[in-house]
């Protein structure tokens, strides 16, 4: 496939190159048409006003039409002269050829018609000289054209730096180069971290402003004969050249991600970004262009599942991972159509009466031949990949079925919590998408809480406002799971239309042996009473972790202290123990 690939990139080049001279031949030809069309037509004249043509005008006129062949050639192979060198060429060629048939005439005492010589030659500079600067100047604005064309074609317009197409064409060219000197170079690909979060708040030209200011730091940072390039995005290129090993790239690298982590000062506001690099070896990470781009580009993801900010080598077992990804990524598309996926519910209960009063529908696959995959694995590649969109949509009809079914059945209404993911929030017919599950299933909305990341309340704040304000219109309940993991502040959370924080599980897990997890709590608690919100700590596992909650005036949990999430039959016998 590489080998394919390259082949493609050189025959489309030999097809540009061959394309550029073809175009240079036929400004050549439309020259040297003007000049020799000119001549034949002053030899004709000359006839026609009575004036005899003698052998020495054939022959001149010949000399004229066919050294200006190699005058034309030469002067093409510049492409720099200017309409009047060019005029300049020619006329002299004309001249000079004149007054070597005159100095023939001379010598060889042939009778020559001076008057009639002079008006043709007055005549040739008259016509030509016009007809030459027009042609010149067309051929000239067509050149420059075709240059504006080749440099958008291989740069990229907004920072002018080099393109994916021309860093790979200097990547190849290193290559060959390095195969010869037996020396190594090391290939970056680097992404500015939350790019995307800095255009969805500033606009698309504030982002560009970023883009151009990063492109200035990495090209100031460079050594002669290194290269950078944008492909991308937020994405830039760069090739390190006479690399000796790995430690000395990890210092450049380090000192590339020190200038990007400086912070931007753009339009009044300051910002920091960061950057996740990504870097592969020549040549022990690929021996040509192709592949020393795509594994360094699989190094960058791995950065940035690594907590961003930060590099990463690239190493073999990293392309495993991205099989299998894509091998997880088929099953889920399978899973979903061969009903492989089923919601598990586990209990939320008011420790105060001892009584459920809430299920959370946790969404389990269990794979046909290797069992239960973990949703840790697959929701954020169902995230990455939109298959989260059907996925949210199948969930939250399925459990507004399920707990009006319980509720048909007898038991005790509570309240369904259903996670939803950011990438679904922001869909634009997410309200529309609740309110159908609601009506489909007949559950009365009070009975629909639906939980939210601090991640989701912190972009386009205005608008989640309106769809969680539109939320609440119909009744539905809202809560903010996984509170203090976030970037929530007080200011925020007074404007968000919300009924519950969901305290984090790696904040109950150590409640009892770390002071900081218990301040913690105990400062979610004292907010929560001031805005007049309810709070459930989830996770719950030991006597001592309930009986601190208990003791904080945390009165709902949830957690393997009541029960694990259990199957809907599993669901339906707790709810009949209680009823009774």
């Amino acid at each position: 496939m590489v080998n394919k690939k390259i082949s493609a990139e050189t025959a489309s080049a030999r097809g540009r190159n061959a394309q550029a001279k073809f175009f240079q031949h036929v400004s050549e030809l439309r020259l040297w048409s003007v000049l020799a069309g000119v001549e034949m037509f002053m030899l004709a004249g000359r006839g026609a006003f009575g004036y005899r043509n003698d052998a020495a005008e054939y022959i001149s006129t010949l000399m004229i039409v066919l050294l200006s062949v190699p005058l034309l050639y030469v002067v093409f192979m510049k492409r720099n002269g200017s309409p009047a060198k060019v005029i300049g060429y020619v006329m002299g060629l004309i001249s000079g050829l004149e007054l070597l048939e005159y100095g023939a005439r001379l010598v060889l005492h042939v009778p020559t018609d001076w008057t009639g010589e002079l008006l043709s030659w007055a005549g040739t500079v008259v016509m030509l000289m016009p007809m030459l600067y027009f042609v010149i100047v067309d051929i000239r604005h067509r050149e420059y054209t075709e240059r504006q064309l080749t440099y958008m074609a291989y740069h990229d317009v907004l920072t002018g730096l080099p393109n994916r197409q021309m860093f790979q064409k200097s990547l190849s060219l290193s290559v060959r180069g390095a195969k010869t000197s037996k020396r190594k170079f090391a290939v970056l690909y680097i992404a500015l971290d939350r790019f995307k979060n800095v255009n969805d708040t500033f606009g698309h030209a504030f982002g560009d402003l970023l883009l151009v200011e990063a492109a200035d730091r990495l090209r100031v940072g460079l050594r002669p004969g290194d290269r950078v390039s944008r492909p991308s995005g937020g994405e830039f290129t760069l090739m390190l050249r006479d690399i000796a090993d790995r430690e000395e790239t990890e210092r450049m690298v380090k000192s590339i991600i020190g200038q990007l982590t400086s912070p931007f000062l753009l339009d009044g506001h300051e910002i920091r970004v960061g950057c996740s690099v990504g870097i592969s070896m020549y040549p022990s990470d690929g021996d040509d262009a192709v592949t020393l781009m795509k594994n360094a580009d699989t190094a960058m993801y791995r950065a940035k599942d690594e907590g961003k900010n930060g590099f990463a080598f690239y190493a073999a077992e990293m392309n495993d991972s991205v099989i299998q990804k894509l091998v997880m990524e088929e099953w889920l598309n399978k899973a979903m159509e061969q009903n492989e996926l089923m919601l598990y519910y586990q209990p939320q209960v008011d420790m105060t009466v001892g009584r459920v009063i809430g299920m959370e529908a946790l969404l389990r696959w269990a794979h046909p031949r290797i069992g239960f995959i973990s949703p840790a694995e697959f929701i954020p590649l169902a995230e990455e990949t939109g298959l989260i969109i059907p996925l949210g949509k199948w969930i939250l009809r399925r459990a507004c079925m399920q707990n009006k079914a319980w509720q048909l059945q007898g038991y005790p209404p509570v309240k369904m919590a259903v996670n939803i993911s950011p990438v679904q929030f922001y869909q634009h017919d997410f309200v529309q998408e609740v309110l159908d599950a609601l009506n489909e299933s007949g559950l009365d909305p009070k009975y629909l809480e639906l939980e939210i990341t601090e991640g989701v309340a912190m972009h386009h704040v205005d608008q989640v406002i309106l769809k969680l304000q539109a939320l609440r219109k119909l009744g539905v309940h809202i809560a903010m799971d996984d509170f203090g993991t976030g970037y929530s502040s007080l200011h925020y959370l007074k404007k968000f239309p919300i009924d519950k924080l969901k305290i984090a599980q790696q904040f109950v897990r150590d409640i009892t042996v770390s002071p900081d997890d218990a301040a913690i709590v105990q400062a979610i608690m004292a907010m929560a009473r001031s805005l007049k919100l309810h709070v459930i700590a989830e996770g719950v596992e030991t006597k001592e972790q309930l009986d601190f909650l208990l003791h904080a005036d945390c009165r709902e949990i949830q957690g393997y202290i009541y029960s694990k999430p259990l199957p809907a039959e599993e669901i339906s016998c707790l709810l009949e123990r209680m009823s009774a």
